[in-house]
């Protein structure tokens, strides 16, 4: 697989003239120190040369400000009408964003030019933000709405050939959301006139189908024109995705015609002749003397006919780690004379102290990549180790496995990142660790190896630094709390397992019994306004809190099982927490008391919600689980919290939790405790993660997945929520790993949200050809999958984003587990390792434990958190 990595600016100088690209391309390889070069132009205004440079350098410098600024903060609570607001954030802007000296020595066409499109701008601004406080839309998240919103920035990947993906990072600086729509809008600003309003659309089209692909937006466009006349271009999403074949082909050609430049083969491309006045190739003559007529030219129509041959449309953007391709502000040089004599007007950004990140907010940036996009050195064999850092700071890299004397089939001298295994000429295959963030499937037939290779990539996780909850149904996965004896590891793998063995901090999980640290689901965890508040969108910050409560609602339905009109039940249900006073926790009892007498509530017309008799039935049934045998699952042990469970005992250690649902006494009670459990990891997700911090925050590891996720129309409790983390939890760093015997058998949604699989041995037909369907939708069928059927038990194959081409294909055997790996373990066993592990007396200072276990006397010690 080809990987071909771009910013958005180089995707806007692409559609701006192709020519401009190829030179670019050309002068790029030229220099040889990894800096991309980009020549940002404008269309020539007439009388107003450069004004687009100015105001465009202007503007993304005030938007960039205003985010922070208490001044704007402090206009938008004083709004009263629009021109008010206008003539305060000019000031501001004057005063913060130009210099006026500079800006006076400037020709005058130009400033009268400047001027007049900055007082459009800003008028349009403040009657958007005008009409957004008049509608009771508070000041801070007006602002945060205008120039806050993390998700201008993408990172997607479109993949446009037979073997070529091309990877898109960067930022669209004109992107809000507009609360007179009701929706997201991106905004092209020009000072030119409106020439070619359908050429200007297309440069804006290519921002919102990447905005959609990562953010699901469906935003509308428009192209604003300020000077010399003022005009507006819009288009509805519907176009925009009508249209999405030809923004595939602006990216494929953009590879070809970076080929061309190269001397690689590829394609001329042809120019675009409104950009002529203000191209340096042109007045030089180097465009027709090297590329010939601005008519000669080629597009890379190829994209096009694949998905002819497949019957398909285009396919949408997939998320890559953002680890593995440069970073999105990836050095650059800037080729723009008239971009020079604007930034000295415009004042430079003033850097503000950065405040520590609150723990368990999610991670530090990772270092700014130097010259040539190399990510910072690993440490080297048998070197200073990095300094270990807590989950909720910077993790340290895994350092090189021991060099010292080895086999020379196992060449470990140079791993870097997640070590899985070794292929068959002994050379270790290794992934970077930030593909957790994007989901991993493991699939293989019984007694593949596929539990072996998911508990290898929960190891590497912990090793990584990420903290790892684990889904434990049968008794499996809990043996991972014992090391492996040191004598059945290999010699080159001790340095691995004896740090695995130093930072892995194993905590056993029993809901509903003592045979570990036992958790408890009440109180129940409501979404709180509070929780919520750092939405700023308020619609979507009403839909999350709904999305919330309907959730709880509907496991507590599933628990009840009283027959009947379920959706009944969960309406109102659903009700009832909307209504019930969330300043304090909401306990089962309170819960009963409500349904009991809703009216107490203020919840009025009953009747129309739900049947008195099935509202009796439903109470009955909470009831047992407050008072009756059924109340395991709410009483004693540790209340169910994320933040908790994350925690470390002290700085260095990673949290292993294992969940082992093997003790609770039936299906229904397992199937409810995941589902309130998913439930709870999405609220924890929502209210605590920072989603714009990048890196992997949690690894959720769930075992034998098709008896949670059934394909079909099948829906246990837990289904649903569960294809809610695949969806969402890519955004807030929280990667899922499921194991499966059978592809058919699982929710397709699931697997169109995991970005690498790997592939054991096949047995089905019907497996392989649903392998091939997953691999030809992500760019032909290999040629190994055919293979995969009764391959060798630990073999493997793999796919993952930005994997290096070398491995495609290529099949592996799993590294030796450092930890144990036998038969089930049952309840009682479990309870005899918590026990002789020290587990068990630990309890009360574990802080994932959150308070003493039923059955055991500790307690808190003083310095404990």
């Amino acid at each position: 697989m080809r990987l071909v990595h771009v910013n958005v600016t180089q995707l806007r100088v692409a559609a701006t003239c192709p020519r401009l690209h190829w030179f670019d391309a050309r002068a790029t390889a030229e220099r040889q120190d990894g800096r991309t070069v980009v020549s940002r132009i404008w269309r020539k205004g007439g009388e107003a040369p450069g004004c687009g440079a100015l105001f465009h350098t202007a503007v993304e410098r005030f938007n960039a400000a205003a985010a922070s600024s208490d001044e704007v903060l402090a206009a938008l609570e004083a709004a009263g009408d629009a021109p008010g607001l206008q003539q305060a954030l000019m000031r501001w802007f004057n005063a913060s964003c130009l210099n006026l000296d500079a800006l006076a020595a400037r020709p005058v066409p130009l400033r009268l030019g400047f001027i007049s499109a900055v007082q459009l701008y800003m008028e349009e601004l403040a009657r958007l933000a005008a009409h957004a406080r008049a509608a009771g839309l508070p000041a801070a998240e007006l602002r945060a709405q205008l120039f806050g919103d993390s998700r201008k920035r993408v990172d997607v990947t479109f993949h446009v050939g037979e073997d070529v993906h091309v990877h898109v990072t960067g930022a669209i600086d004109y992107v809000y959301f507009d609360p007179r729509l009701g929706k997201h809008r991106i905004v092209d600003y020009k000072l030119t006139p409106a020439t070619s309003p359908n050429s200007d659309l297309f440069q804006i089209f290519t921002y919102a189908l990447m905005h959609h692909h990562q953010h699901g937006t469906r935003p509308d466009v428009a192209v604003l024109y300020l000077h010399p006349t003022r005009s507006v271009r819009e288009a509805r999403w519907e176009e925009i995705e009508a249209k999405r074949g030809k923004v595939h082909e602006l990216i494929a050609s953009m590879v070809a015609w970076s080929d061309h430049a190269v001397g690689a083969g590829g394609l001329a491309p042809p120019g675009d002749r409104a950009y002529c006045g203000g191209c340096k190739h042109e007045r030089s003559g180097a465009c027709v003397a090297q590329l010939g007529h601005k008519d000669v030219g080629a597009w890379d129509r190829r994209w096009t006919a694949l998905e002819a041959t497949r019957g398909g449309g285009a396919p949408e953007g997939r998320e890559p780690t953002a680890a593995s391709a440069p970073a999105a502000d990836e050095p650059m040089v800037e080729d723009d004379p008239e971009l020079d004599e604007a930034l000295a007007v415009v004042k430079p950004a003033v850097e503000r102290p950065k405040p520590a990140p609150a723990r368990g907010r999610g991670r530090k940036a990772p270092a700014e990549a130097p010259p040539g996009g190399a990510r910072p050195a690993e440490a080297p064999p048998g070197g200073a180790r990095p300094a270990e850092a807590p989950p909720g700071g910077e993790r340290p890299t895994p350092a090189a496995l021991d060099a010292g004397a080895r086999p020379p089939q196992a060449r470990t001298a140079s791993v870097t990142g997640m070590l899985l295994g070794f292929d068959d000429g002994g050379s270790p295959v290794c992934v970077d660790p930030a593909v957790l963030r994007t989901h991993v499937s493991v699939v293989g037939a019984a007694g593949s190896g596929k539990t072996w290779m998911a508990k290898v990539i929960a190891e590497e996780a912990l090793r990584a630094g990420v903290p790892v909850v684990a889904i434990d149904p049968q008794g499996d996965l809990v043996q991972m709390m014992e090391a492996r004896p040191p004598s059945d590891v290999p010699a080159e793998l001790h340095r691995a397992w004896e740090e695995l063995r130093q930072r892995m901090e194993p905590r056993i999980l029993t809901p509903g019994s003592s045979h570990g640290l036992r958790l408890c689901l009440d109180p129940l965890r409501l979404p709180s306004a509070g929780e919520l508040s750092h939405i700023a969108n308020p619609a979507l910050r009403a839909e999350e809190e709904e999305g919330l409560l309907v959730a709880v609602a509907a496991n507590l339905v599933s628990l009840c099982a009283c027959g009947g009109e379920e959706e009944s039940q969960r309406t109102f249900l659903y009700q009832v927490l909307r209504h019930l006073p969330r300043a304090a926790p909401v306990r089962l009892r309170d819960i009963v008391a409500a349904v009991t007498a809703p009216e107490d509530l203020g919840i009025d017309d009953v009747d129309s919600l739900i049947r008195k008799s099935e509202r009796e039935r439903l109470a009955r049934k909470l009831n047992t689980f407050v008072q009756g045998p059924s109340a395991r699952l709410f009483s004693g042990g540790t209340r169910l919290d994320f933040t908790e469970l994350l925690r470390p005992s002290k700085p260095g250690r990673v949290p292993l939790n294992v969940v082992y649902l093997n003790a609770l006494s039936n299906d229904d009670e397992k199937h409810f405790f995941l589902a309130a459990l998913a439930t709870e990891l999405y609220r924890w997700m929502i209210t605590t993660v920072d989603a714009t911090s990048g890196g992997v925050n949690l690894l959720f590891y769930i075992d034998e997945a098709r008896d949670w996720i059934p394909a079909g129309g099948s829906k246990p409790p837990a289904k649903q929520p569960l294809i809610r983390l695949f969806t969402q939890g890519r955004k807030y760093g929280v990667g899922c790993l499921l194991c499966t015997q059978s592809p058919r058998s699982v929710d397709y949604n699931v697997f169109g949200n995991t970005s690498t699989k790997l592939i054991g041995r096949l047995e089905a037909a019907q497996d392989v050809e649903r392998v091939i369907d997953w691999f030809t939708i992500e760019g032909g069928a290999p040629l190994w999958v055919a293979a995969r059927k009764g391959a060798p038990k630990g073999s493997f194959v793999a796919r993952w984003p930005d994997m290096p081409a070398e491995l495609a294909g290529r099949a592996f055997k799993g590294r030796t587990l450092f930890t144990r790996h036998a038969g089930a373990w049952s309840p009682d066993r479990v309870e005899r390792a918590v026990t002789e592990a020290g587990l068990r007396a630990q309890a009360g200072d574990a802080p994932g434990a959150g308070g003493v276990d039923a059955s055991s006397p500790a307690r808190r010690s003083p310095g404990s958190r």
